[in-house]
């Protein structure tokens, strides 16, 4: 959405312009170079891809050729202190989420007491070396091959960490959709419609709107 108005900027000026309400900040290069460096951002950050170094990592905001990058430099600071403290908790369990993610490449010494033995064990079966890295989604690895018998610790191990983003992604869906519909001008609703509302929104199960529908008379237009 940045990128398509920045490139349509001078048709909207000219746009406003006609319409008699002129945007005078499409006529401040300040402005202009703002606009430019956020529509870098988002694109690097759309593909989690942030490189700051140079405005060579920023074409669009090099186009506006602002005569000083500090301000720019400082944003990407404090956006780098932003990202490092919103993972930090990632950092120090880097060792355990290799043990989950990469479990044939970690060193035995390396991981947890309790997973040494069951690690050693998975690592010299070249068999499952070999499935695991046969184009084999990982997911699929331990459903298939990292028994609750077998490996009991490592695949309880697995389950916890194969379950983090998803459990993360319900949360913030979850209020999302309470700031939605938890609104003034939604004050008639009581506790239990908002606990059904939230049931249905964070469930997996798709609605059956036709079965729905079938129950409900509708309104005839007057």
């Amino acid at each position: 959405m940045f990128m398509r108005f920045y490139e349509l900027r001078d048709e909207v000026k000219q746009f406003m312009e006609m319409k008699g309400r002129p945007v005078r900040e499409l006529n401040d290069s300040k402005w202009l170079c703002d606009l430019a460096f956020m529509v870098d951002m988002a694109k690097y950050l759309s593909e989690l891809n942030i490189k700051l170094n140079s405005t060579v990592h920023f074409p669009t905001l090099e186009g506006q050729k602002p005569s000083t990058t500090l301000e720019y430099a400082d944003e990407c600071a404090k956006l780098t202190e932003a990202f490092n403290e919103e993972f930090k908790d990632v950092k120090s369990k880097q060792m355990k989420l290799n043990t989950f993610a990469a479990q044939f490449n970690v060193e035995p010494a390396d991981v947890t007491d309790n997973l040494q033995h069951e690690i050693i064990q998975l690592q010299s079966n070249d068999e499952l070396q070999i499935d695991r890295y046969n184009n084999l989604p990982l997911l699929e690895f331990y459903k298939y091959y990292i028994s609750t018998d077998e490996f009991p610790i490592l695949r309880r191990h697995a389950l916890k960490y194969a379950s983090a983003s998803k459990t993360t992604y319900c949360c913030k869906q979850f209020f999302s959709k309470f700031t939605i519909a938890n609104s003034q001008l939604r004050s008639r609703l009581t506790d239990a419609n908002l606990e059904i509302q939230f049931q249905v929104s964070i469930s997996s199960i798709p609605a059956n709107i036709t079965h729905l529908t079938k129950e409900k008379q509708f309104q005839p237009s007057h």
